[in-house]
């Protein structure tokens, strides 16, 4: 049971833009393979929209979604540019403070396990997590619920007690079609969507509603 007074007693993020910054490599890879695979270059600038994307629908955009070779180039490219990623600052104290006040963290994220293993578990973010939902786990990925939901299953939490924190329009539709509050993370959004119940403007800004 929650403690009397508790907004949540569970609280679940997103990965890419949200618990670590992984703009450059997603860009700069994503930029590389379709040069190679191609011929055209991109502007950096002109595939941000790409960023909190799933893999699936990036390709989808660009023609490629039945190409092997390009979505296995692009991963193998952001394997090269994986040493860029850093989890963002205030990360580990804020999610340590939420374990101090009694409150569980998860994580529903879109990366396959293996993308997972090689450029994110390095960071050394793994044991702040009580339940890790990556795409493998659920036969529905966000948008749609499945891997929040999945994820407060294997926590045992109701929805109405949980938040997920994320940075893109996915994370968004994912929380409002599972039924739970959702945060916005202003350090690694790209803009407002309509629709989140907090713009957080720093990690720490979480503890204002623990």
């Amino acid at each position: 049971m929650a403690a009397a007074g508790r907004r949540y007693e569970y609280v679940v993020f997103d990965v890419d833009g949200t618990l670590v910054d992984t703009e450059r490599a997603n860009l700069v890879s994503l930029q590389r393979m379709l040069l190679e695979v191609t011929g055209t270059r991109y502007e950096l600038e002109d595939l941000r929209f790409t960023l909190g994307l799933p893999d699936g629908p990036v390709l989808r955009k660009f023609g490629l979604e039945h190409s092997e070779r390009a979505g296995r180039r692009w991963e193998q490219l952001a394997e090269q540019e994986a040493a860029s990623n850093t989890v963002y600052p205030g990360i580990r104290k804020t999610v340590g403070e939420l374990h101090r006040r009694g409150i569980g963290t998860g994580v529903a994220s879109s990366r396959a396990r293996h993308e997972y293993a090689e450029q994110i578990s390095p960071l050394g973010i793994d044991d702040l997590f009580d339940n890790i939902v990556l795409v493998e786990d659920t036969a529905r990925h966000k948008p749609e619920p499945d891997p929040l939901l999945e994820c407060l299953r294997r926590a045992g939490v109701a929805t109405e007690r949980a938040l997920y924190v994320g940075d893109a329009e996915y994370d968004l539709r994912c929380a409002t079609a599972a039924g739970v509050d959702f945060a916005l993370a202003g350090w690694g959004a790209q803009h407002p969507y309509g629709g989140e119940k907090y713009v957080l403007q720093r990690p720490e800004d979480l503890l204002a509603l623990a």
